[in-house]
Parts: C-alpha cells; structure tokens; sequence
C-alpha cells in the first residue's frame, strides 16, 4: 500500500511538471481576459488577502493592483502593483490555461479595498471590491455549504445563490468538500465557478477536499489524485501535514480556529489517519481561540442508506481528540442528507442541557441519499431538501441557523460560553414539535423499506 501511494504521488508531481512547463506554439484564439477569479486566504486573514484567477493566453508579467476603495471613480495612478506567479496546465486536446496568484499583505483592519487583476500587456478585470475583518473579534459570520457535487449549474446554484441572497455581508463561505463529482474535469469546475458568479471575487472562500476532489483519470492504474486545480486555483496556508499543505490547514480568524482536515487521505493507511491525529492534537492543544470549529468532508457518524457511509477508524482516531479539546463545532459532508446532533459523545461527560462537540452534515446540491431510522444518530434531520447554513459569532454567542433552498428556516440552536463549564445548548427548533423533510413516500430512505 506505501509503495502504490508513492507511486501515485510520483506521478502526480511528474503530471503537475509537465503539464506547468509544456508551452504551445500557437496562442491563436486565446484570451487575456482573467477568469475564474477567487479570493481565497494564503497568511493571515486579519491583515492579507490572496487572489487567483486564469487566462487562456499566457500573460508574460501578471499583476494584481490594489488601492482603498473610494467612492470616486478612477484614481489607477494610486494603486499598488504586486507581482503575481504563474503555473501552466494542459488538458486533453491541446486546451491550455495559465494560473496566476498574488497575496496583498499589510492590509489594515476593517478597510474596504478596490482590486483588479491582468497584467501590463493583457486584459484587466473589473475593479472589485473585499473587506478586512475589523479590529473587533468578537462579530462575524460565515456560510457553510455542504456537497455541490451534481448538476451544478443547473441544480447547485440555486443553493449557493440563496446563501448568498440570504447573507450578503458573509465574512467567508465554506464549502464541506466535493465541490465536484470529476476532479479533473475542466468543465465542472467552470460550472462550479459559474454559479458562485462574482462572488468569488469579493466574498472568500474556504474549501475542503472530499472524495470526489480526488481521481484516477490521470492514471488508472494508479490511486486517486488530487484535482490538477486544486493547487493552480486556490491559494492555502501551507501550515498542515507534511504533503498536505492546501488541503489540510488551520486558520485563525478573529475569535475562532478553524481547523481543514483531508478525510479522504486519513481513510486511506492508518499512516495517513495517524499524521492528521498528530497534526490535530497538536494545532488544537495551542490553540488559545474562544471559539474552535473543525471541518472534513466524510461524516464521523453515519446513517445514510448508501454504501461506504460508516468509518469507524476516522471516528475513533478524532472523536477523542475533538472531545479533549471541546471543540465546539464539526462541519462535514459526505451523506447527502442533513443531520445535527450535540450529543454524540464517548469520553466525556456533559451535563444534560450543555453540549460536547456539535456535529452537521448538510448538502446543498441536488444528490440525495436517505437515512436508516435503525443506524440515526442525529436529533434534527432532513432528506431529499437542498440547504445551506448561516454561523454568526457574537462575543461568547454562537447561531446556527439552517435553511432549505426556499429560504426556509429548517434547524435553528444557538452555543453559549459558560465559564469552567461546556457549552449551553440551547434548541430553538425540535424534531418532536417541527416535522422532518422526507422522501415524497412518506420515509427517510429513497426506497420504502
């Protein structure tokens, strides 16, 4: 198993080479204009910003240019130039494309700055605007955003579009992994970044890997790859596991750590899941943060009615870890279903009333599984119901609020910090007096049992 998972990782790095350093003779046709453009975070989200985006036609000297926001217009003249990097991909029939990133550093707290991105001889992008957290850590929020995954366009936007209909002034949006259902595929990935629209521009996002982040369409013969775009398209912190920087991290943002864990790589040896626990124990033992939230793609407890949905040896390896640290909220994917339970606990004690780590799975595109009523863990659930999820942070005040695409409140609890003691739990919508969404026959699996 070692020797096939460095044999996959050698050709990875070789495909990656290749595929950066071969340059066509012919750019006819091709485009300057910058596309796909995203803000992510590389450093610190208190005082830096990352962007990336692509051209069809290589741009010899990418630059981003960056200036406070004014409600002036023009003013280039005062605008800061930072010096972007580029990598190259070449896809099947020739199809080429250029990735570019650059960080702005030293920014000032709660600022709002007006970017655009191009290069000295090519197209410019619109002037757009983003704002950093202000100096006050204890108010913000974010959306989180379960599988994308299938008909993205068609089906996944109207998710991400009500999200963001629904919390416009969202400090980040994270997205629990499969973003994609083909890692490798160019035209996913322009569906993906189709139905964000502008927003990726504006608004930061913070993505997970999942399972289908990863393929074997390179090599067949080989094990799954990471997405040849994961690298080129977002900018990560490179703080996690030794050959896991940009999909394993950690990040403080003002009152909270937030902890990225690879699920799909800790499935696979036991010397994969060992290093992440290490990594996590670690990174949550320094943490001096109020707030802690931990998110991975694959669901620590399972009762979906399809296959490969239960992984004991994730659970058992960082249930304990989450449980000593109290951490206070696990964000995952994976189920195709919704879930919400607080009460999931195996070494510790928590008064009735108070909550150990509470622990969502949610999906926001359009594949649904169903939910065993004998394997259910969670206190709240919902199938066959596309949603999203609002987190806002109020001092020692956490909300959770869940939605289905309709914009209607669906699940709704809220965290309160109480001194020496876990968190008060407090349930604003029940099971027992709000009926659950279930499949059009009346059950919780897509067939009736």
């Amino acid at each position: 198993m070692i020797l096939k998972f460095v044999r996959a990782l050698l050709f990875h790095s070789i495909f990656i080479l290749v595929v950066m350093t071969t340059v066509m003779d012919s750019t006819i046709g091709q485009s300057s204009a910058p596309d796909h453009i995203v803000l992510t975070w590389k450093e610190d989200p208190m005082n830096s910003q990352s962007v990336s985006w692509r051209t069809e036609k290589k741009i010899e000297q990418p630059l981003a240019q960056i200036m406070e926001a004014s409600a002036a217009p023009y003013g280039e003249e005062k605008a800061k130039y930072v010096e972007a990097y580029v990598q190259q991909i070449k896809l099947e029939r020739g199809k080429e494309y250029f990735y570019y990133s650059a960080t702005f550093k030293g920014l000032l707290p709660g600022k709002k700055y007006c970017y655009r991105v191009g290069g000295s001889e090519g197209e410019w992008s619109p002037w757009t605007h983003f704002q950093v957290a202000t100096e006050d850590s204890d108010t913000f929020s974010f959306i989180y955003l379960g599988d994308v995954q299938n008909d993205i366009l068609s089906w996944g936007a109207r998710s991400i579009r009500a999200a963001y209909a629904h919390e416009p002034g969202a400090d980040f949006t994270l997205f629990a992994g499969d973003c994609v259902n083909d890692a490798h595929r160019d035209g996913q990935w322009m569906e993906w970044f189709d139905a964000l629209g502008y927003v990726t521009g504006s608004t930061p996002i913070i993505p997970v890997t999942g399972n289908h982040e990863y393929d074997d369409e390179l090599n067949p013969k080989s094990e799954d790859v990471l997405s040849v775009f994961w690298p080129l398209q977002f900018e990560l912190p490179l703080n996690g596991p030794k050959g896991l920087e940009e999909s394993a991290f950690f990040m403080d943002y003002k009152s909270m750590r937030l902890v990225v864990l690879n699920s799909t790589m800790a499935l696979r040896s036991a010397q994969e899941l060992e290093k992440q626990t290490r990594w996590l124990e670690a990174t949550l033992s320094g943490n001096s943060k109020k707030w802690t939230v931990v998110t991975f793609h694959h669901a620590l407890f399972s009762a979906r009615d399809g296959n490969h949905g239960d992984y004991p040896k994730l659970r058992d390896a960082w249930l304990p870890v989450l449980e000593k640290h109290k951490v206070d909220l696990v964000l995952m994917g994976h189920d195709h279903v919704y879930g919400r339970s607080s009460r999931q606990m195996r070494t510790i004690e928590v008064p009735e009333g108070d909550a150990g780590p509470v622990y969502v799975v949610s999906v926001a595109g359009p594949k649904m599984y169903g939910i065993r009523p004998s394997k259910r863990w969670m206190e709240r659930a919902a199938v066959n119901t596309q949603m999203y999820q609002t987190i806002t942070i109020e001092g020692d005040h956490l909300k959770f609020r869940a939605y289905t695409v309709l914009d209607e409140l669906y699940d709704s609890f809220d965290l309160k910090k109480q001194k020496g003691k876990y968190n008060k739990f407090v349930e604003n919508i029940s099971s027992e007096n709000s009926p659950e969404n279930v499949f059009p026959h009346g059950g919780y699996t897509r067939k009736p049992e």
